[in-house]
């Protein structure tokens, strides 16, 4: 179940980047590759924030 919302966030996100004319994949590609760029700089994020804390 939480993959289809998975893909379903990255459909939604594909069709806030596509271009005129691309179909259903190209627009699920672009959205999984963006959706993976974001998780990736949100990790870097919360590793750099843990390194960073006075704890």
């Amino acid at each position: 179940m939480e993959l289809l919302g998975l893909l379903a966030f990255c459909l939604i996100l594909g069709l806030i980047i596509r271009k005129r004319g691309d179909n259903t994949m190209d627009t699920l590609s672009k959205g999984c590759g963006c959706f993976s760029i974001l998780f990736i700089i949100f990790i870097g994020l919360i590793i750099w924030s843990l390194i960073r804390s006075d704890y």
